[in-house]
């Protein structure tokens, strides 16, 4: 039975260690080479499907201890390749049916991997015996008494004769992203629905639905082969010349790169490392490039002589053409990248654009996929010219937007500090956003602006609509005015703006947290920060009976963190008083009480 497998079975999950940590992109790294033993993840379709029958047959074929196995359900095909190429992870997929044939949308997503170059070895595979079971809610009685009957693509493909037979003709089978998920939507379906499933029998004893016939497939012999394919995620151990290593970002990429075992060299003209630009070239396997955007195309020119064929050339700006144009011009590999954050950020859960220019030999693509799903950063693959356009909208539009809204309170001469008294959550995120963009170096800002070369074009547009909107107001045109948001509102579309909504919902939450009359923050350093902190403060309040109603962290800078922590009772009781007392008195770690 399938009940009797103890294994965690999640639709999502996040690695964490026995202290009860979330898991870094250093802890990924320190992972590849065996210094933390994980739970194998095995990434399926979904719950209660032939897949899921699968992953559990390889686990036993395998002789793995089931605790020592998580399988996680993506939802689709999709979802379990870009789940596998995180790695390291293994993966259940279907790719032959005896009677369907080709599963040409796993080949398809396959291939695809394949040819980027992430390196998946087939472990093994078996032939799984199908039979497929016609289930409905509890009120149907007889397979003729549905009007429709929905299932995977290629289960309504095997049983098209039986589904013939009582009267569900073509239009009336409805496709499903899985067999097991057809399951679960009937079991949520009213009393007067008719509406079946295909699907495994422990989809009917997980969602309580009847077996109305089984065995309904066109061919009694019906198998599907299944593959496990494992991503080992390795990264090659090779020498990485950082050009540029003493910047904020050299640092980082120095971090990295040696966290996932590989040697470091570099230079910087700023501040000198005993090694010029085209030493490290001539001692390196991979060349890193990190010098202001501006600077970039003159400096790979200036080091082409020494560059290899057999190297990877790679540089970290925030425009792509000039920089991949000029590495070009030599014979080697060549991947753009563009982390879109700073460099005191980590890897972890930021967005990596990256662009292979010419990434042709397989030994570099590998090494080059691994090396990218070490950081634990989602990977956007793109063109150069693609990447430019859409940081034109993606960094100079908002960038630029933020600065003259900044300039109009400078040079009207409004107090910035006053204005908070008056403020809404929209102001104060829109604030924090400006404050944010003017306290850093105009350097960046100013190369990401200039450099970009649809900059101009975009910034013409801009003038032209607020010179729209400036005719607008002065002639008090409301329906002219509420016409551009219409306009606005249909481009960005339903899905987007749920999606804003509900993240600005969440943002004022966060908000609420912060800045809450029953709120209060606990500040201490990165050297005082232990395994199970949080869980030590929340156990002192717990004790007390006070209620936690919400927790943000944040990690202000290299050296300090904050908890801040929201109350149900009010932070002037005496028990709350009496908690944080406590933690400060703490003789290790040593937590400050803000606030």
């Amino acid at each position: 039975m399938l009940r009797t497998f103890d294994i965690t079975y999640r639709n999502d999950s996040v690695s964490v260690d026995t202290q009860n940590r979330t898991l870094t992109s250093k802890d990924r790294c320190l992972q590849t080479k065996g210094s933390i033993e994980m739970k194998k993840k095995i990434m399926v379709l979904d719950a209660f499907t032939n897949g899921h029958e699968a992953a559990r047959a390889f686990i036993h074929r395998q002789v793995w201890a089931e605790t020592d196995c998580e399988i996680v359900f993506c939802g689709t095909h999709a979802n379990v390749f870009s789940r596998l190429a995180d790695g390291p992870a293994y993966a259940v997929v279907p790719i032959r049916n005896s009677i369907a044939g080709e599963v040409m949308e796993v080949t398809r997503h396959l291939d695809g991997f394949r040819e980027i170059g992430y390196d998946w070895q087939e472990r093994d595979r078996f032939d799984l015996q199908i039979n497929h079971y016609l289930l409905a809610p509890r009120h149907i009685s007889r397979a003729e008494e549905l009007e429709r009957v929905m299932s995977h693509e290629k289960a309504i493909q095997q049983c098209g004769k039986y589904l013939d037979s009582i009267g569900i003709t073509p239009d009336r089978r409805s496709k499903s992203d899985s067999t097991g998920n057809a399951a679960k939507a009937v079991a949520k379906l009213g009393p007067n629905v008719k509406i079946g499933a295909i699907a495994p029998k422990a989809a009917a004893e997980e969602y309580g639905l009847r077996i109305l016939a089984e065995g309904i497939q066109d061919v009694p012999d019906n198998k599907t082969t299944f593959v496990l394919l494992q991503n080992e995620s390795i990264v090659r151990r090779v020498t990485v010349g950082i050009i540029g290593i003493n910047g904020l970002f050299g640092q980082m990429l120095k971090e990295f790169f040696e966290q996932i075992g590989c040697s470091v060299i570099g230079s910087d003209e700023k501040k000198s490392t005993g090694l010029s630009n085209d030493q490290v070239v001539e001692r390196s396997e991979v060349v890193v490039f990190s010098v202001p955007i501006k600077d970039t195309p003159g400096v790979i020119r200036s080091v082409l002589p020494w560059v290899r064929e057999d190297q990877l050339l790679m540089d970290v700006t925030s425009v792509k053409q000039p920089a991949i144009q000029a590495m070009l011009e030599s014979k080697a590999q060549v991947v753009g990248l563009h982390p879109m954050f700073r460099p005191e950020v980590s890897f972890d859960g930021q967005t990596v654009v990256a662009c292979p220019a010419r990434l042709t030999t397989l030994a570099w693509k590998t090494w080059v996929v691994n090396m990218l799903a070490a950081t634990g950063a989602k990977i956007k693959w793109s063109t150069a010219s693609e990447h430019d356009s859409y940081m034109t909208t993606v960094q100079v539009v908002p960038h630029l937007g933020n600065l003259v809204s900044a300039l109009l309170i400078t040079e009207a001469g409004i107090s910035v500090s006053k204005s908070m008294d008056f403020t809404s959550p929209f102001y104060r995120v829109a604030l924090s956003a400006m404050g944010r963009l003017v306290s850093q170096s105009p350097d960046l800002y100013t190369s990401i602006v200039m450099e970009n070369p649809e900059t101009v074009d975009m910034l013409a547009r801009r003038i032209a609509i607020e010179q729209r909107l400036l005719r607008m107001i002065l002639d008090r045109d409301q329906a002219a005015f509420e016409e551009l948001f219409t306009k606005a509102r249909d481009h960005f579309g339903t899905e987007v703006t749920k999606e804003a909504n509900e993240l600005f919902m969440r943002i004022l939450s966060v908000l609420g947290t912060l800045y809450g009359k029953n709120s209060v923050t606990l500040e201490f350093t990165k050297t005082q920060s232990r395994p199970g902190l949080l869980e030590r403060i929340s156990r002192v309040f717990s004790q007390r009976q006070i209620n936690l109603t919400g927790i943000n962290s944040v990690a202000l800078d290299g050296h300090r963190l904050q908890f801040t922590l929201s109350f149900e009772q009010s932070r002037a009781s005496d028990e709350i008083r009496r908690a944080l007392e406590e933690i400060e008195n703490w003789q290790e770690p040593i937590v400050k009480v803000l606030n």
